[in-house]
Order: C-alpha cells, then structure tokens, then sequence
C-alpha cells in the first residue's frame, strides 16, 4: 500500500503538527516510502523532526521497524533465530563522545565464551570514537561478510556480526537527512530493534530512559521473548559502574522494571575515567589486555553487560550469576576461543 492510497504525506504530516499519532500502518506506510527512495529530503525531515518535537509513540515505532524488517536483506540462522543473542548500544551517551569504550561489542565474545550464540547487529561510529565496526576493524573482522557468511559465523563459531549498511540498505535514502538536521531522531533507536536475524532475545542499552519503555514495548510488539532495555547512570547505552542502571526486562509478555548497582552483582562502583576508551585502536588494545587476563575496570563492565546476555539467553539465573560466569569465560581462555574460532570461520569464507 503506497502513500498516495492514504491522503500522500500531507496526511501523514498534519496530525503529527497538531501534536496527533499514526497508527501502525500509517507509520509503516511512510517508513516505507523512505526506505523505498521515493520520498524527498524535504518530506523525510519534516517527518522525522515532526516526530521528535511530539514524541514518537510506541505504534508509530513499531511500523517502522516493521517497514525496516520488510526492506531488510534477510539474515538465516535457522533454528538459532530462538537462542541466539543480540548485546548492543544505540550510542549517543554524552559521556561517551570523546572516549568510547565498545563494552557491548567486547562482550559478545564474553557471553559466546560462557556459551552464548551470539549475532550482533551494529554499525561504524556516528557520534563516538568508536563504533562497534570500526572496533571490529581494529580486531581482524570486515564489514563486507555477506549475509551467507554472517549466518556460517553464527552457526560454527557461536558468534557473528552483521554490519548495518549490508542488511538495511534502503536506510541510505535517510542518512543524509540525519547528518543534514544534526539532532537525534527516532533512526538513533530504530537500528538496535531491527536485528536482521529477528532474532528474540536482546540486551539493547539506551541513554534515555523514556525511550526505554517504549523501546521495550516495540520489541514486545514484534515478538521478542526475553530482552533487556537498559539505562545506565550517566547516563550510559550499557550497564553502569558508576551508579545504578535502569533495567527494563521483558519476559515471554511480561514486562517489569528495576535498578541495580555493581555491588548488587559483585562488582565494584569506580569512577567513569576508569572506564574510558577511545579510538578503535586503542579498544583493540584494551580487549587484547582483558583477554590476556588484566583485571579491572573496562573486564568488570564488559563482564557485567555479558551477564545481561547471558541472563536472556538462559545461562545464567540472575546477573550475578551472569558475572561469575563472564569472568570464567575471561579467566578459562574461552572468551578468546571464541575470539579466534570467528577469525578461523571468517578465513575460510569464500573457500
């Protein structure tokens, strides 16, 4: 259905100007029209601005991954679509900016060492020093595996990547509209809940707490079964050290929210310089040294938000459960098996 059968995009507009809210459909109809390249810069601004200054609704968010889903280069992992895990930032964290620290990205191979399946879903930086992509770079790991190739990371490895641009493409028609108006917008939170996988467990951080209820809904919506949508103080996309994190948690339907601190788990509170990163480089440095057995604050926050995905994945009962078993995966050598197996698998691509 095109947007010319609903009114064209002045009937998209004009309630959200007057503060109203688009159904489903609606949303998903003009997503669509943007994934589609069939919608101007003008309209794509308008729409998305109009959106912000009212506040995106959780419908209107979950038509829009839904139109993301619909335009996705699909990605198979077969049966693992129940299992698998996904651990990923959707960025902005102001604290953050000038020296990021890829917790998320290092931690997929935490969680895959203690036995996780793991299929992460990131991009290369937009705001930070170092988006999971250009960490992965730093590590060994391209962004152009294709999709067959993700899916055999996934299978025989027990982790893999799939880089944003191969599997949303059609985003392009809207990236030069986000640089353009310089704000955040509703794209910022849409990318961290359009697994190209559709896979059903999640650990999505986020710096804006609001965001993170509705975040939760539209994963509800679209059929997730075990996520975490957390805040951490900050305010940080990932489980805190400094303070306590927000905790959303949605379980087959039901959804409950709560707060935890490092000692809650284990762990102790440090100061955020403690935790600081910076370049893709520099994080590849930082991750060889917790592989190699470095104790302290950057292996604590990557094995608390591992224990997040190993909390949705079903290995571990609680978070502090979780910890235990991510520092064993960091101590036994796993983590970095698992490490190696991805750069094993990924050599033998195109074989």
């Amino acid at each position: 259905m095109g947007i010319d059968t609903i009114g064209g995009w002045p009937s998209v507009l004009r309630p959200l100007t007057q503060g109203g809210s688009l159904s489903v459909e609606v949303a998903g109809i003009a997503m669509t029209e943007i994934l589609e390249g069939k919608a101007s810069p003008a309209q794509i601004s308008a729409f998305i601005v109009a959106l912000r200054m009212k506040g995106e609704t959780v419908e209107e968010m979950t038509g829009m991954v839904r139109a993301m889903y619909d335009a996705a280069t699909p990605l198979d992992i077969g049966a693992l679509v129940d299992s698998a895990i996904d651990i990923v930032g959707a960025g902005g964290s102001p604290s953050r900016q000038q020296a990021a620290l890829n917790v998320s990205t290092m931690a997929c191979f935490v969680a895959a060492g203690a036995g996780a399946v793991v299929c992460k879903h990131g991009n290369r930086k937009a705001s930070s020093t170092s988006g999971a992509f250009d960490f992965l770079a730093a590590i060994g790991i391209p962004d152009d595996i294709a999709p067959e190739g993700v899916a055999r990371c996934v299978r025989e490895a027990g982790v893999g990547f799939a880089f944003a641009r191969t599997f949303h493409p059609a985003m392009r028609f809207a990236a030069p509209v986000r640089a353009e108006i310089g704000i955040p917008t509703v794209f910022n939170v849409l990318g961290p809940l359009a697994n190209p996988s559709r896979l059903r467990r999640q650990v999505i951080g986020v710096s804006d707490v609001v965001q993170a209820d509705k975040m939760i809904r539209v994963l509800e919506a679209n059929g997730a079964r075990h996520v975490l949508v957390v805040t951490g103080d900050g305010p940080l996309d990932e489980l805190a050290l400094t303070g306590e994190s927000s905790i959303h948690e949605l379980v087959d339907g039901t959804i409950r929210t709560y707060g935890i601190t490092p000692e809650m788990v284990g762990l102790p509170r440090v100061e955020a310089s403690a935790i600081d990163g910076g370049d893709a480089a520099r994080n590849a440095t930082l991750f060889a040294a917790m592989l190699d057995g470095e104790r302290g604050p950057v292996r604590d926050i990557v094995a608390l938000n591992a224990a997040a995905g190993l909390l949705v994945a079903g290995i571990a009962p609680d978070l502090a459960a979780g910890v235990e078993a991510a520092h064993a995966s960091i101590d036994s050598g796993a983590a970095a098996a698992a490490y190696q197996r991805l750069l094993d698998v990924i050599a033998t691509i195109g074989d």
